[in-house]
């Protein structure tokens, strides 16, 4: 290269750049995402790139996160998540502002991945969340946003995949099984793979029909008819039930304003960030093998900064919609319109004419000489 150090002229890996058309299309997803939570009298929060690394400091966020220490000797981090930083601003620059509080942001997160194909360390997420309020009006409401937001984009076939961590919390409440277990469980789980649930349950650790219903979790995905199904197989276990039957009002509500043909159920759905305690969703749409987005319900969350409030948010990942819309032959965005040329008769009167016709709003290039 001339003698110019290759790592000058490329980007680390995980990082990503974008130009021109590739550019022009990423902006116009989030000027339509932003457009509906706007609509819905969302208020847009810009928080800060990095914060002090203890707000991100929950087991799922920790590993992930890129720290350093401040000029004043602090440990500070780039930001994981936005859904913790919001928390912490909802209980400290927002502490007088009455619930609910309804905020949306659109940004880029940065995360630690291994390297690898597909997985990138910087992210461009577009979110919101709807803090205090009614529990399940305010579910019903996030749920019914991130419809529209995907219904506005014009992704085909789009499923929202509805679940409930109290499900598999509550089936595991009073069992002492020590981090290593349980992770393995919700893995297990989460992967839909009875067998390999039934191989980590710990040897006469648990009831047998905890086990039984721990293995069968991982098959209870599918229509709203694995509701009834679920519910008669964990009618001896009051905590799920209850989770159960929040999940159920939530999905009725949703199935009687319309949404119902774009929701499954998906029990199995038990992994994600810890600090999810109810509600929880992923969105999937026919062409990408993952999701585009997710979220869920978090009530514990703003008591760590000293706040308590029930919670509940969603983000869409920028990168994958993108992705996912070139992949459905999506019609892109208009090009500009093409500029027009504008130099000739001296740099100065060249110049004013080009300024003119910005004034007019024409687009132009500018090709004076001196």
């Amino acid at each position: 290269m001339n003698g110019v150090s290759h790592r000058l002229v490329q980007v680390p890996p995980g990082v990503q750049c974008f130009v021109g058309d590739e550019a022009r299309r990423r902006r116009q997803i989030e000027a339509d995402v932003i457009a509906v939570f706007e609509g819905w009298d969302y208020e847009e929060i810009i928080p800060p790139l990095f914060d002090y690394a203890d707000v991100f400091s929950s087991r799922a966020l920790l590993p992930k996160t890129y720290s350093f220490v401040g000029r004043d000797g602090s440990l500070l981090a780039l930001r994981p998540d936005f859904t913790s930083l919001l928390a912490k601003i909802a209980a400290g620059r927002l502490a007088g502002r009455p619930a609910p509080i309804r905020l949306y942001y659109s940004g880029e997160v940065l995360r630690y991945e291994p390297p690898r194909a597909g997985r990138q360390s910087e992210l461009f997420q577009m979110g919101l969340e709807h803090l205090g309020g009614e529990a399940r009006a305010a579910d019903a409401e996030v749920l019914a946003i991130a419809a529209e937001c995907l219904d506005g984009l014009g992704v085909r076939g789009f499923v929202l995949a509805l679940g409930h961590v109290g499900v598999f919390g509550g089936l595991l409440a009073g069992v002492d099984l020590d981090a290593a277990t349980l992770e393995r469980l919700r893995e297990r789980v989460e992967a839909k793979d009875p067998a390999g649930v039934r191989d980590a349950l710990p040897s006469g650790r648990l009831p047998e029909r905890i086990a039984e219903a721990l293995v069968r979790l991982a098959t209870l995905s599918g229509d709203a008819g694995v509701l009834a199904d679920a519910e008669q197989d964990l009618s001896f276990c009051p905590p799920a039930r209850a989770a159960l039957a929040e999940l159920t009002q939530v999905i009725e509500t949703l199935q009687s304003a319309g949404l119902g043909p774009g929701l499954t159920v998906d029990l199995s759905e038990v992994r994600g960030l810890d600090y999810y305690t109810g509600l929880v969703f992923r969105a999937y749409a026919p062409g990408l093998g993952f999701e585009v987005g997710g979220g869920g319900r978090y009530d514990t969350l703003l008591a760590r900064f000293g706040r308590p409030m029930p919670a509940v948010g969603f983000m869409l990942g920028l990168d994958r919609l993108a992705l996912l819309l070139e992949r459905q032959g999506a019609r892109p965005s208009a090009p500009p319109s093409p500029a027009e040329v504008v130099g000739g008769g001296g740099l100065g009167r060249a110049l004013e004419r080009a300024r003119g016709k910005r004034a007019a709003g024409t687009r132009v290039r500018f090709e004076g000489r001196p």
